[in-house]
């Protein structure tokens, strides 16, 4: 029973900890500032150990692959005094396409290997989770607009998800990373139509 109950205190610390990284990280991202990107590292690996630990591995996957993707969005955004920094932009409805398109393809591909090798329980709503979470960050990375609406479904989809496997403090952490999301859409379209792009 000891045991338990410190195992059951480590994983609060770690869900702790990764959720108090995590909002820093977003309101940083909502405020257009690079440093969102070393705490999104931060948060990441944090996330990974915790989300193998209850068999959510699309969940832990994608926060490996957040933790490559805030390196490329740490390099994107700061780039060298003599280059211009990426601006905040909008996708062509080419882009939302592809993106529809390689996310729903995604979905189902990942969603059939996770049935096959790994024992899982939510293949196909954590393989959104995986698929979409991944273009959303590289939408992120490259400072496009539509990155936070993307945001928005799937944390709320993931705090469904997390509630479901008792995993509170993460849901309630995706909760409010969805306001945050919702503060960043309107902050960065507000950044975009005035012209303040950094």
């Amino acid at each position: 029973m000891q045991a338990l109950l410190s195992q059951l205190s480590a994983l609060s610390l770690a869900e702790l900890a990764g959720f108090a990284l995590t909002i820093a990280a977003i309101w940083l991202a909502a405020r257009n500032h690079w440093l969102t990107w070393p705490l999104q590292m931060a948060g990441g690996l944090l996330y990974m150990a915790l989300f193998a630990q209850f068999l959510l591995f699309g969940e832990a996957a994608i926060n490996g692959l957040y933790v490559l993707l805030a390196v490329y969005g740490l390099l994107q955004w700061r780039r060298g005094a003599t280059q211009r920094a990426l601006p905040i932009s909008r996708m062509h409805w080419r882009d939302h396409a592809v993106l529809w398109g390689l996310g729903l393809l995604g979905t189902v591909l990942v969603a059939k290997l996770q049935l096959q090798f790994l024992p899982t329980d939510l293949p196909w709503l954590d393989s959104t989770v995986f698929v979409f979470g991944v273009l959303a960050q590289w939408l992120q990375a490259r400072r496009k607009l539509e990155n936070w609406p993307v945001w928005i479904g799937l944390d709320l989809l993931a705090a469904g998800i997390y509630w479901h496997k008792q995993l509170h403090i993460t849901a309630a952490l995706y909760v409010l990373l969805a306001l945050l999301a919702a503060y960043g859409w309107w902050d960065w379209r507000r950044r975009l139509l005035g012209g303040t792009h950094a």
